[in-house]
């Protein structure tokens, strides 16, 4: 998710996407003041490396967009600006707010295993926020920063009681309309990769660093896609150091990862659009679709997900995330359009697929658009990468199935469908892992 400069409550109930349930605020805690509709107070933010040089700047930078501010590069650069060469983990440390220590430990002990490219990824950043009361992550282009949700974080009881207890201010915006847009990442036989962030006392009240890092790893490729989109980085190192990191960004628009794949690929489809700006952003409903008519239009248009139709900077992001979760953990992504629930207590199974697909990334319109935004991020020639992704086969999720069961109904190594017989009922440890209802 990203938040762009001039950011109000107000204008944030337009510029945001869903992940969590429905319902208002359920937290142990009365007091709303600490989000209000997903702007967080950060009120407690420390510094996680207490003998860092940017202990002071970063704290202040963190805030500074409340005041319809900007950080400027004479108080606090990128870290690219000043490091020409690979970042160490240290040098992500040294930048990290915190309102609690455990999520400073929990989250540099992913970073501390991240290979070199990914670590690269996060040189277009002045600062990285972890507190108790951002619901949900975001970027925000005033700091040049990342603020992450600690549900991502927590790996016990403890820690999952330090954070505020609040649901995603956006989770009605898909009630008005005739279809859910659903997306997974899966092993190529149907296994999950990532873990719940919801705590569950019967069946998810623990976690290792194993268990956070596939979420935890999207998350970060989500975010920091948006951070490389607006700073390109090749371009980090001649920043203006007169300017604020927002005037520095306006400067670059030419340069912009998503201004470059709209001149080459831009999206088709006007109806998707349409749809994405009340699915995700809460435009008033004027036209809805069937999840068949939805999927009809979207299978062939080039997006990695539907919330690409939602902006061109989500666009660039989920084609960014694609890869690098293929990448990182060989693992696919099934994206479908379902039926909406029809009552207040439903299951998974109760979203009925009207269109689905697994592999997406290996779409024929999909791949040129996700290896151009990959290989601008990255700098580097994916060729190779990209000639296996297009050599694999995406497959459709079984139409009339139920999205949990659909999860294994399609596999092998190619992700060729295998013969197909009656649906059999998933039995799994299901509530341990992540059903991404809606995108983040």
């Amino acid at each position: 998710m990203i938040k762009n400069k001039g950011i109000s409550t107000c204008a944030v109930l337009i510029a945001a996407v869903l992940m969590s349930g429905c319902g208002g605020d359920s937290g142990k805690s009365g007091d709303k003041r600490l989000n209000r509709d997903g702007d967080p107070l950060l009120a407690n933010l420390q510094p996680y490396v207490k003998t860092s040089p940017f202990a002071q700047t970063a704290k202040d930078c963190a805030v500074i967009y409340k005041t319809n501010q900007s950080c400027h590069l004479q108080d606090i650069a990128p870290m690219g600006y000043d490091i020409q060469g690979d970042l160490t983990p240290d040098d992500i440390a040294r930048r990290l707010m915190v309102s609690h220590a455990w999520m400073g430990d929990s989250f540099m002990a992913v970073v501390r295993d991240l290979p070199q490219d990914a670590l690269n990824l996060f040189k277009p950043l002045n600062v990285i926020v972890l507190s108790l009361d951002v619901r949900p992550s975001f970027y925000h282009r005033y700091t040049a920063g990342i603020y992450i949700d600690p549900r991502y974080l927590w790996r016990n009881e403890q820690e999952w009681n330090d954070i505020y207890q609040q649901d995603d201010y956006r989770s009605g915006f898909a009630d008005a309309l005739s279809f859910l847009a659903l997306q997974r990442y899966v092993h190529p036989n149907g296994d999950y990769v990532t873990y719940s962030n919801q705590f569950d006392p019967d069946y998810n009240n623990w976690r290792t660093q194993s268990e956070i890092a596939p979420g935890l790893f999207r998350l970060l490729a989500h975010e920091l896609a948006h951070a490389n989109d607006f700073l390109p980085p090749d371009q980090v190192q001649f920043l203006d150091a007169s300017r604020s990191v927002e005037e520095n960004i306006a400067r670059l628009e030419s340069d912009w990862v998503q201004n470059s794949l709209k001149s080459t690929y831009a999206l088709k489809s006007s109806d998707l659009k349409l749809m994405a700006d009340s699915y995700f952003g809460g435009a008033a409903v004027t036209k809805t679709m069937s999840p068949e008519q939805a999927g009809a239009s979207f299978e062939f248009d080039g997006a990695a997900d539907f919330y690409g139709y939602y902006t061109s900077a989500e666009d660039v992001a989920m084609l960014f995330e694609a890869y690098m979760m293929w990448r990182e953990y060989e693992v696919v992504s099934d994206v479908a359009f379902t039926s909406s629930p029809t009552v207040a207590e439903y299951s998974c199974d109760d979203l009925i697929i009207g269109w689905g697909q697994r592999n997406r990334l290996a779409q024929a319109d999909v791949v040129p658009r996700a290896r151009q935004v990959a290989e601008a991020i990255l700098q580097q020639d994916l060729t190779a990468e990209f000639t296996v992704i297009q050599e694999s086969i995406p497959v459709e999720l079984p139409y009339g199935y139920g999205w949990c069961q659909a999860r294994t109904a399609v596999m092998s190594a190619r992700f060729q469908r295998f013969e197909q017989v009656a649906p059999v009922p998933v039995q799994d440890h299901s509530k341990r892992y992540l059903e991404e209802m809606l995108r983040h």
